[in-house]
This record gives C-alpha cells, sequence and structure tokens, in this order.
C-alpha cells in the first residue's frame, strides 16, 4: 500500500472500513452538491461499492486523507495521459489548506511517477473555493462545460482546468514536505 505522508495529513488508498466515514461525510448536502458523480443522499452501500471498484482499477490514484479521522478523497482518475483531478473535503475542515496540501502531495507524487505531462480538472462555477485550490496549485483555465450533477439532479456549468508538469514547478510547487511510505 502506497501511503503519503504531509506535514499535517496521511493519505492512503481507501479500505472498507472507510466506507463509514465516507457515507458520513458525502451526506453533506454542501460537499454532495459540488460533486458530478455523488448521489444524494450517499450511503454506506455507495461507499462499500465505490471502494470496491477502486481496488479494481489499479490504475486509478485514489486516496483517502486522514487527521485524526478520514476527511476526504483526492484522486486522479481517467485517461492515463492526462488524468483528472477529483476531490472533496468534509465541511469541519474546509478553509484550512487541507486540500490544497493533500492535492499537492498527490500531484508531486503523480508527476515523479507516472511522468504525467499534465493533470486536467474541472469545478462547478458556484464553487470558488474549490477553484482557488485549483489555482494556488497552478491550474490554469482551458474552458467552459456542462456537467450532469447526479447529487443536484441537474446539468451544472462548470470551469475546466489544466495543470502541466512545467507550470507546477513554476508555481514553486516542490515535494520537500511530501513522502511516500509503502
Amino acid at each position: 500500500m502506497n501511503v503519503l505522508i504531509t506535514p499535517r495529513l496521511t493519505m492512503r488508498p481507501p479500505a472498507l472500513p472507510d466506507a463509514e466515514d465516507i457515507a458520513f461525510w458525502l451526506s453533506d448536502w454542501n460537499v454532495a452538491r459540488m460533486l458530478a458523480p455523488v448521489p444524494h443522499p450517499y450511503r454506506v452501500a455507495d461507499a462499500e461499492a465505490w471502494i470496491d471498484a477502486v481496488a479494481a482499477d489499479p490504475a486509478r490514484m485514489v486516496y483517502t486523507i486522514h487527521r485524526e479521522r478520514l476527511i476526504g478523497v483526492v484522486s486522479l482518475e481517467g485517461d492515463p495521459a492526462t488524468p483528472q483531478l477529483g476531490y472533496w473535503l468534509a465541511s469541519p475542515w474546509h478553509g484550512r489548506g487541507y486540500m490544497t496540501e493533500a492535492a499537492h502531495a498527490l500531484l508531486c507524487h503523480a508527476f515523479a511517477t507516472r511522468g504525467l505531462g499534465a493533470v486536467a480538472s474541472s469545478v462547478f462555477v458556484d464553487n470558488p473555493a474549490s477553484l482557488a485550490v485549483q489555482r494556488k496549485l497552478g491550474f490554469t483555465p482551458a474552458g467552459k462545460a456542462e456537467i450532469f450533477s447526479r447529487s443536484r439532479g441537474a446539468t451544472v456549468e462548470a470551469w475546466t482546468t489544466r495543470l502541466t508538469a512545467a507550470s507546477f514547478a513554476a508555481a514553486g510547487c516542490t515535494c520537500a514536505e511530501t513522502r511516500s511510505a509503502a
């Protein structure tokens, strides 16, 4: 199991014992409504099915984020050449820089181990906090899209973004604070 460690966080692949925490946090409407693939309400069975799907596909880089307990998820999935960054953080931990720290650690790991040239992402236009995280990491706007949100049951306007390995490095993003443990 690959574990990423930052000054304040421990990140590891999801495991079945995480299902209750994942379901609890994703049942928060303020979190679920900002995520395209997440149904609302989100149940333990949904979390268990998602964990099984992640475990079945080792190409996915999916990590649960932990402090004293699980507080979110960060991932790189999809097209192996330009994977999509996705993430969520439980409401009590918003505004403390944890998601920027977690995403930075995953991006450092991915750029170093996968030889990626770029990473893509998207953010609903009504989620400026998520867009701020991406800007801190060096993502730049790539366009707009219409994305279906399962929790909202509607198509939502979103900004698409892109981060190259070169712009990540140019943004001063170094990996000195992140370490990987097997």
